[in-house]
């Protein structure tokens, strides 16, 4: 189901963009020749009126074709006038030309906005102010003088974050000064933390040492990851986890220190499934840094607001965080702190993030992935990059400044514009596609050896 779930979202992100570019143009008289999904060869689809309705061959875009605009060298294809498009007002064809990725970015803005308004699932921690429940000795919290019980107030400049805004940061700020302030006994404490470097991958990311507390009675399991410890084990999604070596399981934290101090050793679980307690036994494998089974648990809480003004806030302070992270990691691209190889993905990587996200999280966490991917999309396709909208959107430009002069853009001249982007385009292709392979053989070829032998180990059944 996982590989349907991508299909699903990487349909639905290709037809909500291709829509927007058809449907303003539509509204301004412009006619539509093909509307596809997909290049290359037609394989199926329909006429409505002027319009060719169309799955294509090669399922990684689409494009909406119009009549007498100059496609022919990308699409194989020669038919209509070669200037009807262009002799649309500057203003309309602009329109046009932008509709896809504003229609993406409304896309991405609705997605937790709607949400929020039905009532979502969302994990507890992630969307309350922040209680530090553990600090990890000899961690960067521990230096900075954070301790256990304080509610962070403010981090980084923002005021009341959640738990999912600092977590991020973290990641992508190590070794960088942090300004925390806190609330401690009824008083302010204004701190300075300094995230630890962290080796993830290929990547150096940062870590805190904190860990947020979360009250709970046992933990119920969300989703399961194939080929891990839990699955082993016999633990199913739905199961509940109620003792861990002995030990009642009243905060995560706690769960968590259990597997980090069993040094890979096996742990003795209570599960119950369905009314039935039983007893398993599981052997954590060290993964990043940490030692997991392999298991999302439910943290979550229903979010809802009937506010549509509340909503329409929520959707724009979730993408925003997006954005905000996604311009610190370019930042530390250019600036020499981030391989672009490792941070760099493409439709293998998005197909492997998918299924990953459906996996543990289900449709709901796979439609908010949808929500983000649809952001990225969006702001991908406004690059001043020919063959891409915001290549339209800069001759658009360039051609209504050089019409104040009296001068014009010739047609030899857009085309090797478009022939350049092309270029561009499938260079920038083969680049991540290479990248997502490389890294996918990584992960399939480089595990560590100690990993390994564990994987193979077998759990006894239950008792």
């Amino acid at each position: 189901m996982g590989i349907v779930a991508f299909v699903v979202i990487l349909c639905a992100m290709i037809v909500i963009h291709e829509f927007g570019h058809f449907i303003v143009a539509k509204m301004l008289g412009i006619s539509v020749e093909t509307f596809s999904v997909g290049f290359g060869p037609r394989i199926l689809g329909f006429r409505i009126g002027e319009t060719d309705y169309r799955v294509s061959a090669i399922p990684l875009g689409g494009y909406v074709k119009f009549r007498g605009e100059n496609l022919e060298m990308i699409q194989g294809e020669s038919e209509g006038s070669i200037d009807e498009f262009l002799a649309h007002a500057k203003w309309k064809r602009f329109l046009v030309a932008i509709a896809g990725p504003v229609f993406n970015i409304a896309t991405a803005l609705l997605i937790p906005a709607i949400g929020i308004m039905i009532g979502f699932r969302d994990s507890a921690d992630q969307v309350q102010q922040p209680v530090i429940g553990r600090v990890i000795q000899s961690s960067a919290a521990e230096q900075s003088g954070l301790l256990p019980g304080d509610r962070i107030i403010a981090y980084h400049g923002r005021v009341n974050p959640t738990w999912r805004d600092i977590e991020l940061d973290v990641m992508l700020r190590p070794e960088e000064d942090i300004p925390v302030v806190v609330e401690r006994s009824g008083q302010r404490l204004t701190l300075n933390l300094k995230p630890t470097g962290r080796q993830f991958g290929k990547e150096m990311v940062g870590e805190s040492g904190i860990e947020p507390y979360i009250a709970l009675n046992n933990v119920r399991v969300l989703g399961i990851r194939s080929g891990m410890p839990a699955e082993q084990a016999g633990i199913k999604a739905g199961d509940t986890i109620l003792a861990i070596n002995g030990q009642p399981v009243t905060a995560w934290h706690q769960f968590k220190d259990a597997l980090r101090t069993s040094n890979g050793q096996p742990v003795d679980l209570k599960v119950q499934r369905n009314g039935t307690v039983s007893d398993l036994r599981a052997t954590p494998v060290l993964q990043d840094g940490e030692y997991r089974l392999g298991f999302a648990p439910d943290l979550s809480i229903i979010v809802k607001t009937d506010s549509f003004a509340t909503a329409i806030r929520y959707g724009w302070e979730y993408n925003w965080m997006w954005m905000r992270l996604t311009g610190v990691a370019f930042k530390q691209i250019f600036n020499g702190r981030r391989s672009a190889r490792d941070a760099v993905g493409g439709p293998v990587k998005i197909a492997q993030e998918t299924i990953n996200t459906y996996d543990v999280a289900g449709w709901s966490g796979t439609i908010k992935l949808m929500g983000m991917l649809s952001l990225n999309l969006g702001i991908f396709n406004l690059l001043p990059i020919p063959v891409l909208d915001g290549g339209v959107i800069l001759l658009i430009i360039v051609e209504g400044l050089m019409g104040l002069v009296g001068m014009t853009l010739t047609m030899n001249f857009r085309e090797r514009f478009q022939q350049v982007g092309f270029v561009l385009v499938l260079l920038l292709m083969g680049f991540v596609f290479i990248n997502d392979f490389v890294n996918l053989g990584r992960s399939w070829f480089n595990k560590p050896a100690a990993q390994e032998q564990q994987l193979e180990q077998k759990s006894p059944p239950p008792k």
